[in-house]
């Protein structure tokens, strides 16, 4: 099967002396042939595929933003393409659609690794991540901790009837004992 096409010259027309008409000369094709179009080809209305639409190089598929530019120079809303690196030659790989007004990508985050005191993360879909109550004390939770110093902490109490004695401190750890004297020597 030929791969290229003369189409140089006059289209050929027959006329119908009967009908006063002249008729264009042209052949039936076959539809089940697979043809193939070299070469730059625009379609000035809407093309309907019936089955996926192989790109052997990529579907719009640009190697920076600059190339993009240059191949797409007025994108319309929705035109969509891949990018793979950036101006600056780093790898982007990165789908983008123009929204009307701006090139807008996909995103460049891969996935999420919970760090020390977070748990969750992953790769794909919505991610939350949360604090490690194991690791970290919050307000919610108890949690034993040694080895650290507490600066200026808050005591309040009181005095129980059944002896239990809970301190209170507005001033720090120093005068966490003059309370403790006072309690005891209003228990007395």
């Amino acid at each position: 099967m030929p791969t290229t096409f003369n189409d140089a010259g006059k289209p050929t027309y027959m006329y119908d002396s009967v009908g006063d008409v002249w008729f264009a000369v042209g052949a039936k094709i076959d539809t089940s042939a697979a043809y193939e179009f070299t070469g730059a080809n625009s379609f000035t209305n809407t093309v309907s595929f019936d089955d996926a639409v192989t790109a052997t190089n990529g579907w719009n598929n640009f190697l920076n933003p600059a190339a993009r530019d240059a191949a797409l120079a007025t994108p319309v809303r929705g035109t969509i393409c891949f990018v793979r690196q950036d101006a600056g030659g780093a790898a982007l790989n990165q789908i983008q659609s123009y929204d009307g007004s701006a090139w807008v990508g996909s995103g460049d985050i891969f996935g999420v690794t919970a760090g020390t005191g977070l748990t969750g993360g992953g790769t794909s879909g919505t991610l939350t991540i949360s604090v490690d109550t194991t690791v970290v004390a919050t307000t919610d939770n108890t949690l034993t901790m040694s080895g650290k110093t507490l600066t200026a902490p808050t005591l309040t109490g009181t005095v129980t009837a059944s002896g239990d004695i809970n301190l209170s401190a507005a001033n720090g750890p120093g005068s966490v004992i003059d309370e403790l004297t006072l309690l005891l020597m209003d228990a007395i």
